[in-house]
């Protein structure tokens, strides 16, 4: 979005020049991301905290990590999806079918996990979705984007595969 727009006047500031380089975005993107998420944060933690939605905990693990472990909230990785996502949108050229793949596999991963700690509170359960479920769906989730990978990427070289044994 950024990036586009500043590419348009480039021809008529030439210090917009910087923003052709990949390196200065990524700096952007990650200073962006990282305030985004600090400013989101704090206010997403305490909107949990009142609501008194805390991640389950296991019953399983060690002692020390149970008494540690409560009054932690939870979907914290939302904070984390939506910092990326929007500093992606910002920064990144769009126009790039690896950007989009990847944007793809981070959105539709994270809102499997966002699905999995709705299912933990709504169940009030430290399980969520089924381990099967979750890898069944990832894996189907990677095929369809490298599916659409493959079918947009001129390069012949990327449809070959190759094992490493």
């Amino acid at each position: 979005m950024l990036y586009e727009l500043f590419l348009n006047y480039v021809e008529h500031f030439t210090f917009l020049n910087v923003f052709k380089y990949i390196t200065f975005r990524s700096g952007l993107a990650f200073f962006t991301s990282l305030l985004i998420a600090l400013l989101i944060g704090g206010p997403f933690i305490r909107l949990f905290s009142n609501r008194k939605i805390f991640n389950p905990i296991r019953e399983d693990g060690p002692s020390d990590h149970i008494v540690k472990k409560i009054g932690t909230p939870t979907m914290g990785g939302v904070i984390i999806l939506i910092a990326i996502i929007v500093s992606v949108l910002f920064w990144a050229d769009l126009k790039n079918i690896y950007i989009l793949f990847c944007l793809y596999i981070v959105t539709a991963f994270g809102l499997l996990g966002a699905y999995d700690d709705y299912k933990k509170i709504r169940n009030i359960s430290s399980s969520g979705i089924s381990f099967k479920f979750k890898i069944i769906t990832q894996i189907i989730l990677a095929f369809l984007g490298l599916l659409v990978l493959t079918y947009f990427v001129e390069y012949e070289e990327f449809k070959n595969l190759y094992f490493p044994f």
